[in-house]
């Protein structure tokens, strides 16, 4: 361990992807959420440089500007928010972002990506890292960006396992529930649409429908509050049937809240067709809707849908420091 005195040169830290069990949308007008880690991972790695430049190396490309007057580059929009934010060193900066999953995949490669920043700055500069101050760090920072957004995923990224979130005021708090419980749970899966609609462009869209019948969708947004409430109930009493149920419910508000297409009532459907038995299925949207991954409940994946499909397994640990890079990254870090 290096003192003070001695500021390290590389500092590395992880994120977890993560996916929403319930709460889309109405977490936005302070309902709860559930939110959840998995075990899919993004790395960072935060080097310093002398020439005066940052560098960004990642799956997505190569990225180099002055650090004190960056150009802007949307594969890179949080990271660059995150340096321009935590970095105020002149000499120079490399990132090296290593993904577990494709950032187009839909498991909150954003807010994972901006919480391993921001942790791999923090420990270059200060040799620390406070999971719960970087998740308030990143919240900021995708809400800037985003323009809007309720920070449920980044809550999952930084603190891990399964998150109870509201987002005004911020409140985060861990669920933890006995090994045995998980090891009861039915098959948990997530199965990707092929595409995903931006989520300040759903928001939109929903806004609007929103302002043309604004009692109908209040009404919307706290039914989904009871049944995240409900939900959690569940959760506490180890009930995964019960759990399910109110999956189902809420995909039927989404459902109403108009965000459901073809391509996810088509999943849901082979989702309930395929399952072993129909009475312990359940299905929802995971996200915001309009593409994005679907949720299935009772099955470890489905025949005959062409896209990604993985088992959702729960990842207990939020940010952390690593010792470096994982081992099947083999680029040049400083050409």
């Amino acid at each position: 361990m290096l003192s003070n005195a001695e500021a390290p040169q590389t500092a590395v830290a992880s994120a977890p992807a993560n996916t929403m069990l319930m709460g889309e949308h109405a977490v936005l007008f302070g309902y709860p959420a559930l939110v959840c880690a998995l075990q899919q991972r993004i790395y960072v790695q935060a080097a310093r440089r002398t020439d005066g430049q940052l560098v960004i190396e990642s799956q997505l490309g190569h990225y180099q500007a002055a650090i004190t007057s960056p150009t802007p580059d949307h594969r890179f929009e949080f990271v660059l928010h995150a340096v321009a934010e935590s970095y105020n060193e002149a000499a120079g900066l490399t990132l090296t972002i290593v993904s577990d999953f494709e950032h187009t995949l839909g498991l909150g490669s954003s807010a994972a990506v901006s919480v391993a920043t921001i942790a791999a700055i923090a420990l270059l500069k200060h040799q620390l890292l406070y999971p719960q101050a970087v998740m308030h760090q990143a919240i900021a920072l995708v809400r800037h960006v985003q323009g809007r957004g309720s920070g449920a995923d980044v809550a999952a990224s930084a603190l891990g396992g399964i998150v109870e979130y509201t987002a005004n005021p911020i409140n985060a708090k861990s669920v933890t529930l006995p090994d045995h419980v998980w090891q009861q749970a039915p098959a948990i899966c997530l199965v990707y649409c092929g595409y995903k609609t931006p989520t300040p462009a759903v928001i939109a869209q929903v806004a609007s429908a929103a302002a043309k019948q604004p009692q109908r969708f209040a009404g919307l947004y706290a039914q989904m509050g009871a049944c995240v409430s409900a939900s959690m109930l569940a959760l506490a009493q180890q009930d995964w049937s019960q759990f399910g149920a109110y999956m189902n419910q809420y995909q039927g508000l989404m459902r109403d809240l108009g965000v459901s297409d073809d391509a996810i009532e088509q999943i849901l459907s082979l989702g309930l067709q395929q399952a072993p038995r129909a009475g312990e299925f359940a299905g929802k949207i995971s996200g915001s809707g309009l593409g994005d991954c679907v949720l299935l409940m009772g099955l470890s994946g489905i025949n005959g849908w062409p896209e990604t499909q993985m088992t959702l397994t729960l990842e207990p640990q939020g940010v952390r420091s690593e010792a470096g890079l994982p081992h099947h990254h083999n680029r040049q870090e400083n050409q």
